[in-house]
């Protein structure tokens, strides 16, 4: 079967190979030759905030607001690996901010609403975490 095909893919004329490779040469290249646009001056400055701020809690010990800004920092670095796709455009560290927030929020909502007992604590702990990621997004 091995055999059958080698044989085939010689008798095939190089004419016809030629031209298969240039037409996927250029469907490949013309997907590449858009430039994905480039990220938000606003992101650079609210990145570096978010950095500095990690590296503080770290040395001030303050474990809350350095996990908190750690996860951010990771959502950040992982979204980047992910999205190393050619067109797609690059994370935006607003877009993850604002989307941490909207997840802290929908469970503080849920730690209020638990049953049999509403547990306040956590709700409260999450209220505290959107507090200071909040304090990061640029003013509008």
């Amino acid at each position: 079967m091995l055999l059958a095909r080698v044989a085939a893919a010689r008798t095939l004329p190089a004419a016809r190979i030629h031209a298969a490779s240039v037409a996927n040469a250029v469907r490949m290249s013309s997907q590449n030759s858009r430039p994905a646009p480039g990220p938000n001056p606003k992101d650079d400055e609210v990145l570096a905030q978010v950095k500095q701020s990690w590296k503080k809690a770290r040395f001030a010990k303050d474990s809350d607001t350095a996990n908190v800004l750690g996860g951010i920092l990771n959502d950040l670095q992982y979204t980047q690996k992910m999205k190393q796709q050619p067109n797609q455009k690059p994370p935006s560290v607003i877009k993850t901010l604002q989307k941490n927030i909207k997840k802290r929020t929908d469970a503080a909502k849920v730690y209020r609403a638990a049953k049999p007992e509403p547990r306040i604590d956590l709700a409260e702990k999450e209220e505290r975490e959107i507090a200071l990621l909040q304090s990061f997004l640029p003013k509008e």
